[in-house]
Order: structure tokens, then C-alpha cells, then sequence
């Protein structure tokens, strides 16, 4: 009742009604700091404040554990795909087998055959003549095709993966596999099927003719020192197809068998030109031991091992055609791996760094709070004798006019 805090010390003496003023401004005082600091104190300890913290130099396992909105800048912005990515490429078996080994058993042997019947004038459309070509063929292109994927292989490697910050591990994958789906599926398979279909175009649009008169043969009405020879298109399928209009006629191969008959060999053609009838033709012969022992007998060879169907991903044999393999590059699995452990290592990130909320601590709080204390008290003791002096002026002013108008 007599606390009084605003004592003047150059008036030790103070008249009762200046007293009286000072104590109803101490006890306003007292009740507007309370108000005012139980507000304060209400809202500081519900409120939530913003945190940046920085982690210099993490780890994988730093950063596993750290927020998904954690920004970390990389060290290295540009990283080659050859320091996380690792391709090991398995080709179709074929291409690796002794049937394509230039001096294996199986090329000679077809070699062979093929002297044999042109020595002998025999005809040369048969398995005996032109089995040779079509396996030559299929090393050819083997060999284009794993020289074309190694080096779309290099110089996809030495490209870059931009990034300015670290990918996660799941958004890193994603944009992996989708960046190796469209180099296998678009860059490698539109380089090598634009190049073969080109040299198709090349030799069927301008009408070359094939060395072994397949789609040409020459027609001599006599013979002259000075004459002209004439070409007469090959006709296949019961002379159904023309070569000199469908360049593509194929029809299925045979093999002479030593009783003089013609046997059909599995998934084998013919046609005008050996690569077209080549890329008609499957290759369930040579994955067929039965197959092949009546080739080897008929050729009086040794028997030759067929593949196992079990090793390819081409199937079913007998219907999958040798154009739907190469379209595939001859590829039975990419052995695509890649490390994110790797790419982290590359990236280098120097610091990590993440917002977070959180409800003020007790330390943080109380020491908000006497911060605002100690101003609040200031502001206090100039506001509230400012007020209670202009508070009494206008009761004041107010009690003369009603008395005026009662005088009156």
C-alpha cells in the first residue's frame, strides 16, 4: 500500500497529494508490467523460431540423416558418368560362338561346301552354297555392332552429369535409369538401325547386283567377240517373287542330301540378296543338335555342339528373326551398375545446410524475456505519469464545464 517507485530524490518531502499520485502510478505500474510481461512471456513460449543449421563437410551417413529439404551445394558441378557407372555388356551368344569364328570348324566347313559345289557346277542355292554368306554375314555385323556399342559406350562415359546440388538417393536413381533407358533405347539403337538400314537402301535402290547371282543372273544368247549381255532377275516362292521388283524374295533354304532329295533346313532362307534373307532367317538350327548332325552327316563333317536356348533372352527360337535381334544390338543384358556411394565421392559436397521450427528453448525464452523486461520497465516509467497527468487534465477540464453548466 506505500510501495511508492517513483519517489522524486530531490524532494524528500513530498506534499500527501503528490505522494497519493505516486503510489496509484506505482500500483498502475505494477498491474500493466504484469499484463505486459505475462503476454510476452505466453507468446515466447509458444511460439516457434527459425533455425538454419550447417553442417560442414558431411558424410553419406551425415547427410542420410539429415532433412530431405537440406540444401548441399556440390564441389563439383560437372561429373563424368564413368566415375559412378559401370557397363559390362553380354552379347548374344552367337556372336562369340565357334559358328562366327573366322578359322573354327563350322566356317570352314560351310567354306568348303561352298568350293565344292562351284568347283563341281553344282547349284550354288542351296544350303551347300550359300550357308557360307549368311554366317559371314552374321560376323560382320556382330562385329559392327560391338564396335559401335563400345564406342557409343566411351563417349557416353566421358559426357557429364550437371548438378549444382546433390541429388538424393531416390531422385539420383530415377534420373539414372532414365538417362541409361534413353542412351540404350534412342542414341545406340537409331545409330546402328539408321547405318544398316542405310546399306540396305544403298544396294537395293541403286540395283547392285550380288556376286553370287542371287537377285541378277547374266543370260548369253551366243557367244561374240563383241556382244551384249543381258541380266534376267532370280524368281523365288514357286516364282511368285520377282527380285527385279521385291528385292527382299526369300523363300526357304534347302540342303542335297546324299540320297539326291532336298532336305528343308530350320529357319534357314534364301533370297535375292544373302543379308536380306540372312535377317528373314532364325537361327533355331544351330541351337538344334538334330539339326546340326544331319548337316554334318550330309557334309560328311564331325558333329559340331549346338548353343543352349537357355543362355539368350531371344525367344521363342524358331520365330524370333534375326532382324528382331539385331534390333536389340545383339545384347542380352547391358550389365548396367551404378554407385551412389561413388557419385557422392564426386560430388564433394562442402556444406549442407536446412531450416528448421522449433518452440524456443528455456534459456532462449527467459532470456528473451528479461531482454523485454528490462525495456519494458523503462518505457513504463516515462508512459504511465505521462498518462495519469493527461488523464487527470481532461477529468479535470471535464468537471469545470459541468459545473459551469450547472452554475448556469
Amino acid at each position: 500500500m506505500t510501495l511508492n517507485m517513483f519517489e522524486n530524490v530531490h524532494k524528500p518531502n513530498p506534499s500527501d497529494e503528490e505522494l497519493n499520485a505516486q503510489r496509484k502510478w506505482t500500483r498502475a505500474y505494477i498491474v500493466v508490467l504484469i499484463v505486459i510481461m505475462a503476454s510476452v512471456s505466453y507468446i515466447t513460449m509458444l511460439s516457434y523460431q527459425t533455425v538454419t543449421t550447417i553442417v560442414y563437410k558431411p558424410t553419406l551417413d551425415e547427410y542420410a540423416n539429415l532433412p530431405k529439404s537440406a540444401d548441399c551445394l556440390c564441389t563439383n558441378l560437372s561429373i563424368p558418368y564413368h566415375t559412378f557407372i559401370n557397363f559390362n555388356p553380354q552379347f548374344y551368344e552367337v556372336c562369340k560362338s565357334h559358328f562366327i569364328k573366322l578359322n573354327g570348324g563350322w566356317m570352314s566347313l560351310l567354306y568348303k561346301s561352298y568350293t565344292d559345289q562351284q568347283d563341281n557346277k553344282r547349284n550354288l542355292r542351296t544350303f551347300q552354297g550359300m550357308a557360307i554368306f549368311h554366317f559371314q554375314a552374321i560376323q560382320a555385323m556382330c562385329r559392327m555392332v560391338i564396335m559401335a556399342v563400345n564406342n557409343e559406350l566411351t563417349l557416353f562415359l566421358n559426357s557429364t552429369l550437371t548438378t549444382v546440388e546433390i541429388l538424393e538417393s531416390d531422385l539420383f536413381e530415377k534420373k539414372i535409369n532414365t538417362t541409361i533407358n534413353s542412351f540404350c533405347l534412342n542414341t545406340m539403337r537409331s545409330n546402328f538401325l539408321y547405318s544398316l538400314q542405310w546399306i540396305r537402301n544403298m544396294y537395293s535402290g541403286n540395283g547392285l547386283i550380288s556376286a553370287l547371282a542371287t537377285n541378277w543372273y547374266p543370260v548369253i544368247a551366243f557367244e561374240a567377240t563383241i556382244g551384249t549381255i543381258y541380266m534376267k532377275a532370280q524368281k523365288y516362292n514357286l516364282s511368285s517373287c520377282n527380285c527385279a521388283t521385291m528385292p527382299g524374295c526369300v523363300e526357304p533354304m534347302s540342303l542335297e542330301l546324299n540320297s539326291g532329295s532336298n532336305w528343308t533346313v530350320p529357319g534357314m532362307m534364301i533370297g535375292c540378296l544373302p543379308l536380306e534373307s540372312m535377317l528373314e532367317s532364325t537361327l533355331e538350327c544351330i541351337y538344334d543338335q538334330d539339326c546340326l548332325d544331319t548337316i554334318t552327316e550330309t557334309l560328311l563333317a564331325k558333329s559340331i555342339r549346338a548353343l543352349s536356348s537357355t543362355q539368350t533372352r531371344f525367344k521363342p527360337i524358331n520365330t524370333t528373326k534375326l532382324i528382331t535381334t539385331a534390333s536389340e544390338l545383339f545384347i542380352e543384358d547391358w550389365g548396367v551398375k551404378f554407385s551412389y556411394e561413388k557419385y557422392f565421392a564426386s560430388c564433394q559436397p562442402k556444406t549442407c545446410s536446412y531450416v528448421s521450427s522449433e518452440r524456443f528453448h528455456i534459456i532462449t525464452s527467459m532470456s528473451t524475456i528479461f531482454t523485454i523486461y528490462g525495456g519494458i520497465c523503462i518505457l513504463l516509467r516515462f508512459i504511465i505519469p505521462i498518462g495519469f497527468k493527461f488523464a487527470y487534465k481532461c477529468f479535470s477540464r471535464r468537471n469545470r464545464q459541468v459545473t459551469a453548466m450547472d452554475t448556469t
